[in-house]
């Protein structure tokens, strides 16, 4: 599926690496990546009914105008507290 390639893949290995070079829990990394394998169906409902959506958040990602962050807290709602929880170890910059 498109949107596995496009976003979940590589917010799963940004946000694995991050967690791990800065030490985060293993509490902390088991809730974003469980967040993160759940992300591709919630994302299929969502473009689904507006695929022009999922093309403009792909190249928002890829153009930096968002993170992968954002993007998993704004489009699927089970990401937000993981994601919350990981904010001082995937850092600001990063959403």
């Amino acid at each position: 599926m498109l949107v596995t390639t496009l976003i979940v893949e590589p917010a799963q290995a940004e946000f694995g690496t991050r967690l791990a070079q800065l030490g985060a829990p293993a509490a902390v990394i088991r809730e974003v990546s469980t967040c993160v394998a759940a992300a591709p169906a919630a994302l299929a409902d969502v473009y689904a009914e507006r695929p022009v959506q999922g093309v403009v958040s792909a190249i928002r990602v890829w153009t930096g105008m968002t993170t992968y962050q954002e993007l998993l807290q704004a489009e699927v709602p089970a990401c937000k507290a993981a994601l919350e929880v990981a904010r001082p170890f995937i850092g600001a910059e990063n959403g």
